[in-house]
């Protein structure tokens, strides 16, 4: 079995395979930013990562997968490197499962170290995904958390709902589109039509 902590859109349960298991939790001493993560057939990105943040502690979801679905999973992550934060940062909101060992982190690479911007924004369907997985797991408390745990709400979002360059992209309800909308207001981003 393998552990990581997902602080993004691994915290949306649809974005996992069936075998997956997932407890809440949450890990001190980091704080999620928007990274610029390279180009992709559609041109730049912007995806979450997390950089170090003493005072800061981030809800997430901690995600356990077969051994044999490792590789997946690094693929998916693969602009990031695993790295084993303290197990004493950790903490499992309902107790720590029999047999789960400590989690990883999926920590950007230091080339995307510097935050997106125009020419890579954040894809609204990226930010469609995770917003709906913190307000499952956590409900409004949970999405208010993400927000004021994230930093660089300066980067522009770009509307690709009805073209999601997302690869897990999720077709959202009306009222989860709702959510994610006013969450987008509440942070002070700005939303930018595709073009």
């Amino acid at each position: 079995m393998f552990t990581c902590f997902g602080y993004g859109s691994l915290v949306n349960r649809a974005t996992l395979s069936e075998a997956s298991k997932v407890a809440p939790g949450r890990l001190k001493g980091w704080r999620r930013a928007w990274r610029h993560s390279g180009k992709t057939a559609y041109g730049g990105r912007c995806t979450l990562t997390v950089v170090e943040d003493e005072a800061c502690e981030i809800w997430g979801a901690i995600v356990a997968i077969p051994l044999a679905e490792r590789p997946d999973l690094d693929r998916r992550e693969a602009q990031y490197d695993a790295v084993a934060p303290p197990g004493e940062h950790v903490t499992w909101f309902e107790g720590r499962p029999q047999g789960w060992p400590d989690p990883h982190l999926y920590v950007g690479h230091a080339e995307y170290g510097r935050p997106g911007d125009a020419d890579n924004p954040i894809m609204l369907s990226y930010l469609d995904v995770v917003i709906a997985g913190f307000h499952a797991a956590y409900g409004e408390e949970g999405v208010a958390h993400f927000l004021e745990t994230t930093a660089e709400w300066h980067v522009p979002i770009l509307n690709d709902r009805a073209a999601p360059r997302y690869p897990r992209a999720l077709l959202l309800s009306e009222r989860e589109r709702g959510i994610v909308d006013e969450a987008i207001k509440a942070a002070g981003a700005v939303k930018i039509r595709r073009g």
